[in-house]
């Protein structure tokens, strides 16, 4: 049987079908948000959420544990699928966990985060590192916004900046402006086991409301690609995974798995696009998990300001177009991406490029997708310059030097 599709976690609020990717978008342009509030779509059914997943397993009923989270209480006693890429699995009844709104208790140190983008508003979550406003959280969730908004449960707004990120690993540090005394999480260190009983939090499907999903690890050392539901990307290679039965929907990315005692054991990240937040649950759910020890790790170096073959500190350069893979419009045949838009006093905007246009290669490294065009830009930094070389709509070939801008896209 073919396994779901895996879709990224973030819930899209009012996101415009096949956008064009807004590469290196520069100061004033392209943003259009009210930090105030973010319009979400309430929704009964969430089948059609974003999510993400794989194979699952295990079976478990519900109870409340010493911490007061809501925990299964039932040892798996059936057998699932087996992981893409090794790792230790669970034997259980193919069924999944329950979902319920999050407690007091549930939600601490948890956080709910709205972002704008070019294209449309969005939703995830995050978790608290420290009081005065470290927060941790999945890259995707704020990839490509403008502008982000995070909400402590019952403790006001903040607006937020991303401080680095690791775009291969999916993870991002965030500081929120003007925070103090916030509640943290309590991260575990120990590791996880398979069958061992934990617990999602997240802002399922956008909802501004905080939910906890239960579950049992089904599986660890996964490996999965997962892509934003309707994205242009080909999707993200992500390994080393936590997998769990606990039925988390769009909106739970970046927020964490608990273990029974309390303690943070992943970011969530991905789940099946079927899994469901209504009463009825889907059986076999899927889950999927960034460990919190390589998460912490990446944040640390992130924290530290030491860069990696990895990670980007601080904030994006611009290259001042918006574009579209050359295959959409040009025939699958062709390399580079298709230019949409030039923005004005942007990088690129007094080399002659035009829309309609097609950029091969940066820096002489051939563009061979939107995907690629993103990681090369990646590695540059504001103020460095780069060779940009596109072919022009008669075939003509081009290339110049341009200095690369600050990006108000994170």
């Amino acid at each position: 049987m073919r396994s779901p599709a895996l879709v990224a976690l973030t819930a899209a609020c009012s996101a415009a079908i096949a956008a064009p990717l807004a590469i290196g978008v520069h100061d004033g342009s392209l943003s259009a948000f009210d930090a105030g509030s973010v319009t979400r779509q309430l929704r009964s059914q969430l089948d059609a959420a974003s999510g993400r997943s794989t194979p699952d397993s295990g079976s478990s009923s519900t109870d409340t544990d010493q911490g007061g989270a809501s925990m299964p209480q039932t040892a798996p006693d059936g057998s699932s699928t087996s992981p893409s890429n090794g790792g230790a699995q669970a034997s259980g009844a193919s069924s999944s966990g329950t979902t319920t709104r999050a407690t007091a208790a549930q939600s601490k140190g948890v956080v709910m985060i709205d972002v704008a983008t070019p294209s449309g508003e969005a939703a995830g979550s995050g978790m608290v590192l420290t009081a005065d406003g470290t927060v941790l959280t999945n890259y995707h969730v704020v990839s490509g916004s403008t502008q982000i908004r995070v909400t402590v449960p019952n403790g006001g707004s903040y607006t937020a900046s991303v401080v680095g990120h690791d775009e291969s690993h999916d993870v991002a540090v965030l500081k929120l402006s003007g925070a103090k005394n916030l509640d943290t999480v309590t991260l575990d260190t120990d590791g996880v086991r398979t069958a061992e009983e934990v617990l999602a939090v997240g802002q399922g499907g956008g909802e501004g409301v905080l939910y906890a999903a239960s579950g049992i690890v089904t599986a660890t050392g996964r490996s999965i690609t997962a892509s934003e539901q309707g994205s242009l990307s080909s999707g993200e290679n992500l390994t080393n995974l936590v997998q769990t039965n606990a039925p988390i929907v769009g909106g739970y990315s970046g927020g964490p798995l608990f273990d029974a005692a309390g303690k943070v054991v992943g970011i969530d990240t991905a789940a099946s696009a079927t899994n469901s937040l209504t009463g009825y649950q889907r059986s076999n759910a899927e889950g999927y998990a960034i460990p919190i020890t390589q998460a912490k790790s990446i944040a640390d170096d992130i924290l530290a300001g030491r860069k990696t073959t990895t990670n980007h500190i601080g904030a994006k350069a611009a290259l001042g177009v918006a574009v579209v893979p050359n295959s959409s419009l040009r025939g699958a045949s062709d390399t580079g991406v298709v230019v949409q838009q030039v923005l004005s006093g942007s990088a690129v905007a007094s080399t002659g490029m035009t829309a309609g246009d097609a950029i091969t290669a940066l820096d002489g490294k051939a563009v061979t997708s939107t995907d690629s065009l993103s990681s090369l830009m990646d590695t540059r930094y504001p103020g460095s310059t780069m060779k940009v070389t596109w072919t022009d709509t008669s075939g003509a070939s081009h290339t110049a030097s341009v200095t690369l801008q600050k990006s108000t896209a994170n």
